[in-house]
């Protein structure tokens, strides 16, 4: 199957964002399963790790804006086609200055990426059988095919992925033929929000199906307040929407595929590893971790409420926060108030991060996880790949996937869930129960890990294979 995929990060970066590092095993896991995908991106030449591999391939000018473009590839990085303009994506930031306000020409940035990944196609006789646009930033193509582009590809199929409903860009009314947007579709029901046209609407509204990375947060786009103000416009067009869960790479977060020891024996000597890295006494206790990201919701403030309840339970606490944030200023002090069962971990950039993440989960009997923020909880992905159990909410991300223990159901069980993740007293209940079964249900409980290690095997290809089985259904 041959699939044009528009990205507006993507590729081999010196320290990859979440959505390009996303894009980046989609596209993998796509060529694995024998899919033909052309990943196209911008060409951010101060991203790019081996800069010099990269040659120009190709030269055009597209159609929407009449302007030039180049294609950039490498040897190196073989399944990744850059898209360069001096212009648009000459520029020290993707989207903007951290923290201040985005590039005022951003929709037309992005809607010359989509444009010129279409000249290129049609110019390089490339027949995709579908169109696959992530973010708002790959959103224009949908429009595109029905407009500019409608000779050419009016019959191939837009799917649209969105990574994370907060993220949009709205730009005045009068920017809509500069986009390429029919201005027909300029109303409540279409690609306008409060007065103005929304880039997320747009590609939404003309794709053939909206694929969200989790399906318990596809099902909270429609049954929660989570959706930024689109509920009404999303129910409307329920029929498109669907979650297909993300996955994570095994090979990066599995601590034990090269030992391959029996994951009991692994764990232990993981935890005995971790406590001399603390250098405390906790190989004796169960240890709980907390990870506080920008994704962790309201995780640290449950973890508050009921921390010195948690602390009679005779766990060791693992807090893992960036230095200097609200939660390592105040978790740093309170750990002095509970010496001896409590530490707080810096979270750090790039690829120590991951090979400190991986020691700490690797290490830890519980991932507490209250009402997580992040669309596809990897979080939760990463700590079943360490064989962690996590406690979470019945619909936080993958949760709906998830076996929850009870005695009955016991030999299935990998999770401890809870209805709402935002109740401290049901997070508390919920862990007294998965610290009874950890100390009297000793088979219980090293039968749930093993269902989390090895028995909840969620790849990017078992993503990939969902992707393509929804293009498939949906008419290609």
């Amino acid at each position: 199957m041959e699939i044009l995929v528009i990205s507006p990060e993507a590729g081999r970066w010196q320290t990859p964002s979440p959505l390009a590092t996303a894009v980046n095993r989609m596209t993998d896991a796509f060529a694995r399963a024998g899919a033909n995908a052309v990943t196209c991106s911008p060409f951010y030449k101060s991203n790019l790790v081996d800069l010099y591999s990269y040659q120009c391939v190709f030269k055009g000018v597209e159609k929407l804006q009449g302007k030039p473009f180049e294609i950039w590839k490498s040897l190196k990085d073989p399944f990744h086609t850059y898209i360069y303009n001096e212009e648009y994506f000459e520029r020290p930031f993707v989207y903007g200055p951290p923290n201040a306000v985005p590039y005022g020409d951003n929709h037309l940035r992005f809607a010359f990426l989509a444009s010129a990944a279409l000249t290129y196609a049609k110019e390089t006789g490339f027949q995709c059988k579908a169109i696959l646009g992530h973010e708002w930033g790959g959103a224009m193509a949908g429009a595109l095919t029905h407009t500019v582009y409608k000779e050419d590809f009016a019959d191939v199929p837009f799917f649209f992925t969105v990574h994370n409903i907060t993220y949009d860009f709205h730009v005045l009314s009068s920017e809509i033929e500069a986009m390429g947007l029919p201005r027909e579709n300029y109303n409540m029901d279409g690609y306008e929000f409060w007065g103005k046209v929304s880039l997320l609407k747009a590609g939404i509204f003309f794709a053939r199906k909206v694929l969200f990375p989790s399906p318990g947060y596809c099902d909270a786009m429609i049954n929660t307040n989570l959706s930024g103000g689109l509920s009404g416009f999303l129910s409307h067009n329920r029929d498109k929407l669907e979650g297909i869960q993300f996955g994570v790479s095994y090979q990066v977060w599995d601590f034990n595929i090269n030992d391959n020891l029996p994951i009991k024996e692994a764990k232990r000597k993981a935890k005995e590893v971790l406590a001399r890295h603390l250098e405390m006494e906790c190989c004796d206790k169960p240890i709980l971790y907390v990870h506080l990201d920008e994704e962790s919701g309201n995780t640290s403030e449950t973890l508050a409420t009921i921390l010195s309840n948690i602390a009679k339970e005779g766990v060791f606490i693992i807090v893992g926060a960036a230095e200097q944030s609200q939660e390592w200023n105040y978790y740093h002090d309170v750990a002095k108030q509970y010496q001896g069962i409590m530490a707080i971990i810096p979270l750090v950039a790039g690829a120590e991060s991951v090979n400190n993440l991986r020691a700490v989960l690797a290490g830890s009997d519980i991932l507490f996880a209250a009402n997580l923020k992040e669309p596809s909880t990897s979080i939760i992905l990463k700590a079943l790949a360490a064989g962690t159990l996590p406690l979470t909410g019945r619909r936080v991300g993958v949760a709906s996937l998830l076996d929850d223990y009870c005695p009955e159901t016991s030999g299935m069980a990998n999770a401890f869930l809870v209805d709402d993740a935002n109740a401290p007293d049901q997070m508390l209940a919920r862990l007294q129960d998965a610290l009874h079964v950890y100390r009297e249900e000793t088979a219980d409980w090293d039968k749930a890990v093993v269902n989390a290690y090895s028995g909840f095997h969620y790849e990017w290809d078992r993503t990939i294979a969902k992707y393509l089985l929804t293009l498939g259904e949906s008419g290609l």
